[in-house]
């Protein structure tokens, strides 16, 4: 138990230092290109690993499934870190190692946003982080986790951004408002629902999709992540900077102005 006790601690200080203001880019491993022999190694590796995340999904856990979750998410850590063996093998694994993560602890609001990062952007998945993330959302509720309307939010933003579903995206916004209510985190209420609102009446609407781009921009240190995010704001008009601390100076396009109806 008092190595179980560690594990659960140093989980929560690794999710506590990715998820600071700023985040925390994982580790990388920088080493030589693998020869044949071993990427035939790693790719080999890669098979007894995803038999033993199928192992894990299936497995009882006596009612330690968050620790179970906690460990399997160390496993992520590293072999989301393992830049080298990515080379070989790529990163088909993530979305297993977070099915086996939403299955033992689904209440773990904090690793819905690694769900995210991880599998729409590095596996290029989204339409996989949501379906897991639905499956989720079946044991999550604001009594069980107040910050519960967050996955919601998480869910809206990959709707929106990665697989262009506006009406999926405004009814998680929705939720994610209602969520929120009666919370410590109620007054994000108003705005997710203005969100969700603006996009009702303008399901195109550009600046929305910036200000969104922006926000995943700041929420990670991610370089892929940061990299798609500034493409996808040049393309839509945003000019950017991005400055010697990493921080972006943006200029937003003004809006184009309603043509005036013709009179008669």
């Amino acid at each position: 138990m008092p190595m179980a006790i560690a594990g659960i601690a140093l989980v929560s200080i690794i999710s506590i230092q990715l998820h600071a203001p700023g985040g925390l880019e994982v580790s990388r491993v920088q080493t030589p290109r693998l020869d044949k022999e071993a990427r035939i190694a790693a790719q080999q590796e890669k098979e007894r690993e995803a038999a033993r995340l199928r192992l894990l999904q299936k497995l009882p856990t006596l009612g330690y499934g968050n620790l179970l979750a906690s460990w399997t998410f160390l496993n992520f850590l590293q072999y989301f870190g393992d830049d080298l063996a990515r080379e070989q093998t790529d990163y088909e694994l993530l979305d297993d190692y977070f099915e086996v993560i939403v299955t033992h602890d689904p209440l773990w609001v904090e690793m819905y946003n690694f769900l995210s990062t991880s599998v729409s952007f590095y596996q290029a998945r989204p339409d996989l982080t949501v379906k897991l993330i639905d499956r989720g959302l079946k044991s999550l509720s604001p009594e069980k986790n107040p910050q519960s309307w967050l996955v919601w939010r998480v869910k809206g933003v990959d709707e929106l951004l990665l697989i262009g579903d506006t009406q999926a995206s405004i009814k998680s916004h929705e939720m994610a408002a209602k969520w929120a209510e009666g919370t410590p985190d109620q007054i994000f209420s108003p705005r997710l629902r203005e969100f969700a609102e603006a996009l009702r009446k303008n399901p195109d609407n550009k600046l929305i999709r910036i200000q969104s781009w922006l926000m995943v921009y700041s929420a990670t240190q991610d370089k892929l992540v940061r990299k798609r995010a500034i493409q996808e704001l040049i393309k839509l008009g945003v000019k950017v900077e991005v400055q010697k601390d990493g921080e972006l100076k943006y200029t937003i396009p003004p809006e184009s102005p309603k043509p005036e109806a013709k009179k008669k």
